[in-house]
């Protein structure tokens, strides 16, 4: 297992913040977080995940498919695994089995 330390943490509430346009400016803030050093890394703590929208997902497993930095970093979670965005899931057990 790889270390991480951060230097930032997104403490983002999704049963208050469920809707694509959520995501997206949270998407937006994660790369501005990034961008602003190469050497900074974050730590996105998406609380009650299973609150967001499909389409909020959509754009969530779009970004997270994405090749993006690794040193952004997503935590989902939630009290109900049954309603996370199946395919999500599928990915995130592909990678952690690829690990």
């Amino acid at each position: 297992m790889t270390s991480f330390i951060c230097d930032q943490i997104i403490d983002f509430e999704a049963a208050s913040a469920y809707e694509a346009q959520d995501i997206e400016r949270l998407i937006e803030q994660v790369k501005t977080l990034v961008a602003e050093s190469e050497e900074s890394k974050v730590v996105i703590l998406l609380r009650n995940a299973h609150y967001l929208t499909t389409r909020a997902f959509v754009i969530l497993y779009n970004y997270i498919q994405e090749p993006f930095s690794t040193n952004a970093v997503f935590v989902l979670v939630s009290s109900d695994k049954s309603r996370i965005f199946p395919p999500l899931l599928d990915l995130v057990e592909h990678r952690q089995s690829a690990a």
